[in-house]
């Protein structure tokens, strides 16, 4: 004879799925970019990607940069703008937190590499429903701003901005 699963564990088990499912999505970057500005040569994430996005889910990522040659240190994070912006339907949303993880003033594993690593969650309000492909898609235009190095000396004496782009789709079945 079956025997029946109590409701009651069926519910707890539901409600401890729940509370262990992330409310939040962690993307990798999938390129990368290298600039020089002044004597400092940096190379960050620049791109990030989500293809199965579900509208209103916080997005976290974690953007890495490395300081090829020269001297930076973390400054700030900006959201430029999200696109596309058409009347009717824009994508939108908003940058809900920026946490600096490591600044890349200290070679940490004193391998002569100075990184850094701050964290951004993002989440998408709205998107624009591209009808062609039957997708919602936006993209979130950032910027991160590092003091640099111009003049060779070895100490910051300026700030530049590193372009940080992130796209979403959330296609409709």
């Amino acid at each position: 004879m079956r025997r029946k699963t109590p409701p009651l564990l069926l519910l707890s088990l539901l409600a401890l799925a729940l509370a262990v499912t992330p409310v939040w999505a962690e993307l990798e970057g999938i390129e990368q970019s290298t600039k020089t500005k002044g004597a400092t040569t940096i190379t960050w994430d620049s791109s990030f990607a989500d293809f199965d996005y579900t509208l209103g889910e916080a997005i976290i990522l974690h953007v890495d940069w490395t300081v090829d040659a020269g001297a930076a240190l973390f400054s700030g994070v900006e959201l430029k703008r999200f696109t596309p912006r058409s009347k009717k339907d824009p994508a939108e949303g908003t940058m809900d937190s920026v946490t600096l993880i490591d600044d890349s003033d200290d070679d940490d594993n004193d391998d002569g590499i100075y990184e850094g690593t701050v964290e951004i969650e993002l989440t998408f309000t709205a998107l624009h429903l591209d009808k062609r492909r039957n997708v919602e898609i936006g993209n979130a235009h950032l910027k991160l701003y590092l003091a640099i190095d111009t003049d060779g000396d070895g100490e910051v004496d300026s700030v530049a901005g590193y372009g940080v782009n992130v796209h979403v789709e959330d296609p409709q079945d």
